[in-house]
């Protein structure tokens, strides 16, 4: 592990810090800004915790964690360097290292993002016009927060300076370690991560990333459905219901490395495609017949989506021509009443109890079809 300065890292060790493709969106780390500011009324270091990173080459590393304490770091450098651009355009901080060398190796951007972050990240240092849509992203609403609270300081620029190299962190270097399952070990206790990211991460080493783009598109790019999706999927697989988020990704692998030791990789994603179009069409109550249309369209009213974990795989029977309409609809209705009961806090339903202990009562209801079923094929 190597203590050292948060500036020398930028400006003499790293030329090219790429992010993980799968770490989760910036957000602006509470009270970053204000435990700096406290370094004003003393002379010691300021410890801004541990980075952990991976040497790719010389002078280039991936960021594992970290991200969010290290590009609002690098946002209120920029802050600062707007705020005396405004005040004087000759002011020297402008040629200063500290904004030359920590943000930039010759032309280009030291650190490397994604997607919309990396569009707005990079106009931001660049200067660049910024539309209306950016301007509402968490990186630019934190560069404008540190630059109304530097307004309000009673700092010169070398003061800033002076304080700027008192920032120290640890930096823990990886060796051959999936960068990833650290990465999420770290954070996933923590806050919301991107299962999404997380995903298509892991079947990128597959070549199989496209297949969560697929998803994302046929979800409407909606991540909340992609995302509850797998909630439902992963569910009747482990026999229980899975209802944290930040759980799927983890629920997702060990899903795919268990059948994939039976099944051909591409037809357990072409099978997983399937339900997620019979899935989308419950999501949104997309069915032609009328009667189911309007059971599911109770159903999701009520707040009953939780309940889809069950329904799923017998939609899905039912889709196949398993399992009858008839039946199918008296186990919605049994679910409705119960999403009823639950919302009106009746005496009958307690609020807090696991819907899964209702599995054993609807799948009775099923279990009696099939039951008739094979007695008259018996009696034929």
């Amino acid at each position: 592990m190597l203590h050292t300065g948060i500036l020398d890292f930028l400006m003499s060790k790293a030329h090219n810090i790429s992010v993980l493709n799968c770490s989760s969106n910036f957000e602006y780390t509470d009270d970053l800004f204000e435990m700096i500011l406290t370094g004003k009324y003393c002379d010691s270091d300021i410890d801004l915790g541990i980075l952990y990173v991976r040497r790719l080459a010389d002078y280039h590393y991936l960021l594992v964690d970290g991200k969010r304490r290290l590009i609002s770091f690098i946002l209120i450098i920029k802050a600062i360097a707007d705020y005396y651009a405004d005040l004087s355009p000759e002011d020297a901080f402008l040629q200063h290292p500290v904004q030359t060398d920590c943000l930039k190796v010759l032309s280009m951007l030291k650190i490397r993002l994604f997607g919309l972050e990396k569009t707005v990240y990079d106009k931001i240092i660049n200067n660049e016009p910024i539309s209306y849509n950016e301007k509402q992203t968490e990186l630019y609403r934190t560069l404008n927060l540190f630059r109304e609270n530097i307004k309000y300081l009673d700092f010169d620029v070398e003061q800033f300076y002076e304080l700027l190299l008192r920032l120290k962190v640890n930096i823990v270097f990886l060796n051959d370690s999936d960068e990833r399952e650290i990465f999420c070990t770290l954070n996933k206790s923590l806050r919301p991560l991107n299962q999404l990211m997380l995903i298509k991460s892991y079947l990128a080493e597959l070549n199989c990333a496209e297949f969560v783009n697929e998803l994302y598109f046929l979800f409407g790019y909606k991540e909340e459905i992609f995302v509850s999706f797998f909630k439902a999927y992963l569910s009747p697989k482990f026999n229980r219901i899975i209802s944290d988020d930040n759980s799927v990704y983890d629920y997702f692998v060990k899903y795919i490395d268990m059948v994939r030791k039976f099944q051909d990789f591409k037809a357990i994603l072409a099978s997983i495609t399937k339900t997620a179009k019979i899935y989308k069409k419950m999501y949104n109550a997309d069915f032609m017949d009328t009667e189911m249309r309007n059971m599911f369209i109770k159903i999701i009213s009520n707040d009953g989506r939780d309940t889809f974990s069950y329904l799923l795989e017998l939609c899905e029977d039912y889709e196949n021509k398993y399992l009858s309409k008839e039946t199918f609809l008296e186990v919605c209705n049994i679910i409705y009443t119960y999403i009823w009961e639950r919302n009106k806090k009746t005496s009958h339903v307690n609020e807090n109890i696991d819907f899964s202990k209702m599995v054993h009562e609807l799948n009775k209801v099923i279990y009696d079809e099939h039951a008739a079923n094979e007695g008259n094929k018996g009696n034929q």
